[in-house]
């Protein structure tokens, strides 16, 4: 049964949550995303490919049934062998004008995840306004790749220092194209790029082609080195992204995974991990249930289109009507 969700107006009104004020825009924020997630859900169930809440989505679904009020975006995640199957049909699955954003596409702020997007782009027409609940930005969801996770500390740390390694390396890549200036690391000595890529190739074997896209090369090889467990090789799961940089209790015991729950989410449903208890007791505390306003980053992610367009119409004052800055400005 595909994942669906009836929005009405009654959805899109400004409320309260939990004593946060959830505004109307952000409602239709939500609610475009619901749509992703519909699309996402259909790509996935025709390929026979599992997908589950994971992370603010995941805790949203328990303790909200649906977004957590101060949350302005939606996290799945898979199993790498799904993932990877997903990367490979969704460009020729998803509609028109959607946007499946990861290295392939030689984006440099990659993260070691995959963002299904709506558009590219602002939306003005009608039409398309009316299809993603009048919400003019960017939506969608992240998606996050889950693996193998050796359980000897040692195998453990060194696979962590590796991502470390090709994280700072691809920083550095960054600031240099940027014109940033140097990185140094912890200590405060500088980090000088044939250096750190000398030093990755040594542990991988992977031979960097400098006259191609390093940072490309970097994050093509952060996604082989992060996928190299086999399923016999650990006992635990999770994304080496997270326990690289949140720690140990990022990564939970395989069986958690083994099933999937069907949980109410807004106005439809969600699947869920059916070892939910663990993942969210270890990522936020056995005191998970009880509400704490809290935003990781900032909040709404849309102010920062909300300045773009603010300073296109700087410069071009007739682009849009009145009633469009009213709505969405």
């Amino acid at each position: 049964m595909s994942v669906h969700f009836e929005l009405d107006n009654n959805f899109f009104a400004e409320e309260q949550r939990s004593g946060f004020t959830v505004p109307e825009l952000m409602k239709r924020c939500w609610g475009a995303q619901l749509k992703v997630l519909e699309e996402f859900d259909r790509v996935c169930e025709k390929h026979g490919l599992k997908w589950f809440a994971y992370c603010g989505t995941l805790l949203g679904s328990v303790r909200h049934k649906g977004f957590i009020p101060w949350d302005d975006d939606m996290d799945v995640a898979m199993l790498r062998e799904d993932y990877e199957k997903f990367l490979q049909i969704a460009p020729s699955e998803f509609p028109v004008g959607y946007a499946i954003i990861n290295y392939d596409e030689g984006n440099h702020e990659y993260d070691c995840i995959t963002r299904v997007n709506n558009t590219r782009t602002v939306i003005f027409e009608e039409e398309k306004l009316a299809e993603f609940c009048s919400f003019p930005y960017p939506a969608g969801l992240d998606v996050y790749p889950l693996d193998y996770i050796v359980e000897d500390p040692e195998e453990r740390e060194a696979h962590k220092q590796l991502h470390y390694k090709i994280k700072q390396a691809t920083e550095l890549c960054r600031k240099i194209i940027a014109g940033a200036g140097p990185l140094t690391d912890k200590d405060g000595n500088r980090l000088e790029p044939s250096q750190l890529l000398a030093e990755i190739s040594m542990v991988t074997g992977y031979e960097f082609d400098l006259e191609k896209d390093i940072i490309r090369q970097l994050n093509i090889l952060i996604d082989m080195t992060d996928s190299m467990n086999s399923e016999e090789d650990g006992r635990y799961i999770g994304n080496i992204g997270h326990i690289t940089f949140e720690g140990d209790r990022m990564m939970f015991p395989k069986e958690c995974f083994e099933n999937l729950l069907t949980v109410p989410f807004e106005t439809g449903y969600v699947y869920i991990p059916a070892g939910y208890d663990t993942l969210l007791s270890q990522n936020y505390g056995s005191r998970y249930m009880i509400p704490v306003i809290h935003s990781p980053h900032e909040y709404p992610y849309y102010a920062s289109h909300q300045k773009v367009m603010r300073k296109f119409l700087e410069k071009h004052p007739d682009a849009v009507s009145d009633e469009w800055i009213r709505k969405y400005l």
